[in-house]
């Protein structure tokens, strides 16, 4: 994804942003990337604030509409989510100090119909 948190590819929020979240496809089932959207396991307790990004949650909840959202940016919101037709799902493996110690998370999509 092009930006995240100062990291990243390091876009600024707002339209130039936009812009490339508008380039995800919609009708697509599982979105990755590398951060979240504003409010889904995005919340970093030292700096008291959620860091996820709003355009992306915009992208997610009125155009694209996933199935699956998974990232991983945010190591202390590591965890999973849903909003009642999303399920986000933040599997970073480390921790906020950089220990692979986060168990796998897995989950299963049932298969189209006709398959």
């Amino acid at each position: 994804t092009p930006w995240f948190n100062g990291w990243g590819f390091n876009l600024p929020r707002g339209q130039s942003l936009l812009d490339k979240w508008n380039l995800i496809p919609e009708g697509i089932d599982i979105l990755m990337t590398h951060g979240p959207p504003l409010g889904f396991r995005d919340w970093v307790p030292k700096e008291l604030q959620r860091v996820g990004c709003v355009e992306l949650l915009n992208t997610v909840q009125r155009r694209v509409r996933p199935k699956l959202h998974v990232f991983g940016g945010i190591h202390e919101g590591y965890g999973i989510m849903t909003d009642g037709y999303t399920t986000y799902i933040n599997a970073s493996t480390c921790t906020v100090s950089f220990q692979p110690t986060n168990p796998p998370i897995i989950f299963d999509l049932p298969n189209p119909q006709g398959s």
